[in-house]
């Protein structure tokens, strides 16, 4: 009966060694989650994968964690790109998530709580000013397409595909201005442009016969 006392007795003090040499190891780290850099989002899943434990982001953002000194935070939030974070020295962080801009990741940032609808329409909206190029500095819409898109050949006003693709159609490829199949684009000003965009194959696809030579996209300020 002693022994099995004495067993129980090292069962528990190896237990209780072991759960405070556990707490000892976990540590505490705090930070904030964002998106385009400086907007933060709620409810942002954290979870320290070595340790196991779980929070979520409150509405600026932020969040604290127990963890291990080396352990990795996985941080995902619907709509979002998922990322994971190692665990190093410092103690507070700053996580960053991208976000590419569908009508299905909008819906999900915006249903799960994430951000509010108008300040990601807002956010989605500068993000795409400062992705814009200058085509303003062209003397034509045909110079700004010879200059931008390497895979067409312009001449006057004549633009094919530089890789054969329809022998029995007209070589020159679809136009297509803010959606519209157009025949003539030289009233286009530079300045008012805000995207050119050169679509073959598969992208094509969706124009029929029509796109066999490719589909350049212009989009107007």
């Amino acid at each position: 009966m002693k022994t099995n006392i004495s067993l129980i007795v090292l069962s528990l003090i190896s237990i209780l060694s072991g759960a405070t040499l556990y707490a000892q190891d976990l540590q505490s780290v705090s930070g904030v989650v964002t998106s385009f850099n400086t907007i933060p989002l709620n409810h942002v899943t954290i979870i320290s994968l070595k340790a196991g434990e779980s929070v979520f982001t409150d509405s600026s953002g932020r969040f604290s964690v127990k963890c291990f000194k080396k352990d990795v935070l996985k941080v995902s939030a619907s709509g979002f790109i998922e990322k994971k974070q190692k665990v190093k020295t410092g103690l507070v962080y700053k996580i960053n998530l991208g976000y590419n801009d569908n009508l299905q990741n909008f819906n999900d940032a915006i249903s799960h709580g994430h951000i509010s609808e108008q300040v990601l329409k807002n956010a989605v909206i500068e993000k795409e000013k400062k992705n814009e190029k200058d085509y303003s500095k062209y003397n034509s819409i045909y110079d700004a397409i010879a200059s931008e898109i390497y895979n067409v050949r312009v001449k006057g006003n004549s633009i094919v595909n530089t890789k054969v693709r329809s022998f029995d159609r007209a070589p020159g490829v679809l136009l297509v201005v803010d959606e519209k199949i157009v025949s003539d684009i030289s009233y286009i000003d530079p300045h008012y442009v805000k995207s050119i965009e050169f679509v073959d194959d598969v992208g094509a696809t969706m124009y029929g016969s029509m796109g066999a030579n490719g589909v350049l996209k212009i989009k107007l300020k």
